[in-house]
């Protein structure tokens, strides 16, 4: 059989017809892959404020992920919409009150808290069509309650006292949602009688004399956050923090690590994971003065500040803020843990300075101290374990103490630190 001739004509044409399919499958592919980015845009648009909350990135920090040869990643809270991983806490609180009837809109939200609780609430409450009355220590940073008052909720700040004393301001911010429920219920019980009632004098109609009120007399009634017993605190992590981080993670993590105030982060994410996989090592990281740490440590709830008997005003004796407790909560109870750290604050600040010029993160105390916890949980594990931990907030809310300069060297807490030698890391 003679050779086939392929003449010039013939490759030029077979170059032709394979050109045209590659363009035609290349544009086929483009807008295929257009079609599914746009869908995948109109699915990611979230439904107003509450719904923009949660799902943070989590992301590596590397600086100290190099330093001790394990990867431990941050949990970016403070991109949540009102600036910390308590907008979780007052989105879920908020939800199971009205699903329970015991918020309805124009109600108003109540709490005692020394500031980040309190952002998160005053953020989300108006998206419910309710309003916030927070109770503050006044020794807490003054830009929270700013903050605060700019939310347009309204600020009670007081003394602090100990938690059995009917002063403490978690004890007037449950008195105030009595007093919001009462003075609703007055106003119903009028409303009925044919308005607000009347006494005549010489035939003019006298109003009759009210008290003072926080409240305004179209209050619906009030409703008691209790971030610290209400399990709503726990449930919020239980079934998003520590999902998404399992997920972010694709099941791949050795240890989570985090302070606790009201324990509800701790609790939520720590049991979360356990039950994914018991080989999950969760740990406690606390700041000086709190109990928890020689709780879950030695099972005896105590401080060396009272074993001395010796306390200072501040009852957890540190610079941190929303972090440490001598008391176990409810949320708390629900953690599972394998152990605990002991931070200081000195650790704390040396951290954020350390961060900000490393990694370009500016972070709280809170944040700072779970840092410190992560460094020492890739201590104590050793190189090439995965170790998550929550970065809570960012340092804007933490200028007039952590992040002030004057403030720190009244206290010896100035950073000298060049790298993570405050850790023992060389």
């Amino acid at each position: 059989m003679a050779p086939v001739k392929v003449t010039g004509a013939v490759v030029a044409a077979a170059a032709m017809v394979l050109l045209s399919s590659y363009c035609y499958w290349s544009f086929f592919i483009r807008l295929s892959e257009k079609k599914k980015r746009k869908r995948k845009e109109k699915l990611s648009m979230r439904n107003g404020l509450v719904d923009a909350i949660g799902n943070t990135p989590l992301i590596r920090i590397n600086s100290l992920s190099e330093a001790t040869g394990c990867e431990i990643l941050g949990k970016c809270e403070f991109l949540n919409p009102g600036g910390s991983v308590k907008d979780r806490v007052a989105v879920k609180i908020i939800q199971e009150a009205m699903e329970s009837g015991k918020l309805f809109p124009g109600g108003v939200v109540t709490e005692g808290s020394a500031g980040s609780t309190a952002i998160s609430l005053a953020t989300v409450a108006p998206a419910y069509g309710c309003k916030c009355h927070v109770v503050i220590p006044d020794d807490a940073a003054i830009e929270k309650s700013q903050i605060i008052e700019a939310l347009g909720a309204t600020v009670e700040r007081v003394r602090p006292v100990s938690i059995t004393h009917k002063d403490h301001f978690v004890n007037i911010a449950r008195r105030r949602a009595e007093e919001a429920n009462e003075l609703a219920s007055e106003r119903r019980l009028e409303r009925e009688s044919n308005g607000i009632h009347q006494e005549k004098t010489n035939g003019c109609a006298v109003a009759e004399e009210k008290e003072p009120s926080f409240f305004s007399d179209s209050v619906t009634g009030g409703f008691f956050a209790d971030q610290f017993e209400n399990l709503a605190n726990y449930r919020a992590h239980y079934e998003g923090t520590g999902p998404e981080i399992w997920h972010q993670t694709h099941g791949n993590i050795d240890a989570f690590v985090a302070a606790a105030g009201t324990g509800g982060t701790l609790a939520g994410v720590s049991r979360f994971l356990q039950e994914k996989n018991e080989r999950v090592k969760c740990f406690l990281i606390d700041p000086p003065g709190s109990g928890l740490y020689n709780k879950v440590t030695r099972g005896v709830m105590y401080t060396r500040e009272e074993a001395e008997g010796r306390r200072l005003k501040n009852p957890f004796d540190t610079i941190t803020e929303g972090i440490g407790i001598n008391r176990l909560t409810k949320n708390f109870l629900m953690a599972k843990l394998d152990g605990g750290f002991r931070g200081t604050d000195k650790e704390a600040v040396e951290m954020s300075r350390f961060l900000l010029e490393n990694d370009g993160l500016f972070l709280g105390s809170s944040s700072a101290m779970n840092c410190v916890g992560a460094v020492r949980v890739a201590q104590t594990l050793g190189p090439g374990h995965t170790i998550v931990t929550i970065l809570c907030d960012n340092g804007m809310r933490h200028l007039s103490k952590f992040h002030d300069p004057k403030y720190l060297d009244r206290y010896g807490l100035s950073p000298t630190a060049i790298g993570l030698e405050f850790l023992g890391i060389k």
